[in-house]
């Protein structure tokens, strides 16, 4: 399993590699004032999976309970690393979720539609809460674990 879990992490480093070169736009001066909204509109590409953006099918990917604990926070490393370089983010609520839980959520999202973000501008969060977990109806709103086990345990 050690040597499948260096070629996934050699292939997730070579992803973005493949990405394509980002386009400057030749703007008239009088326009300069504008070109962070010009590039920021440039930079959205058409919405593709994860799977196609990066290249790597989510069924290279082993199943958690097939990963020690450091394979597995190897490849969820490799993961966040991976996604960065493509501007996009993985936002958890803190202690919702443990490696094995966030490897999973990742995991998961891979054949999600996302924006391909074709520029430097701008970074797509994707928030990978479970959205059931510490909703308060009184308050309308989501609370951490600490003020939901407060207000109800």
């Amino acid at each position: 399993m050690e040597k499948y879990i260096e070629q996934l992490l050699e292939l997730m480093k070579e992803a973005p590699e493949k990405r394509p070169a980002v386009r400057t736009l030749e703007i008239p001066e009088e326009m300069e004032a504008l070109r962070g909204v010009m590039e920021l509109e440039a930079s959205f590409g058409n919405e593709d999976t994860m799977e196609s953006i990066f290249g790597i099918p989510k069924i290279y990917f082993p199943d958690e309970k097939h990963l020690s604990d450091q394979q597995l926070k190897r490849l969820k490393d490799g993961i966040t690393e991976l996604w960065h370089s493509f501007n996009y983010e993985a936002d958890f609520r803190k202690g919702e979720f443990n490696d094995r839980e966030q490897y999973t959520k990742l995991v998961e999202s891979w054949s999600e539609t996302v924006p391909f973000l074709k520029g430097t501008n701008g970074v797509w969060h994707l928030e990978l809460f479970d959205y059931e977990k510490y909703w308060d109806e009184e308050e309308m709103r989501y609370m951490s674990e600490e003020e939901y086990a407060k207000k109800y345990y």
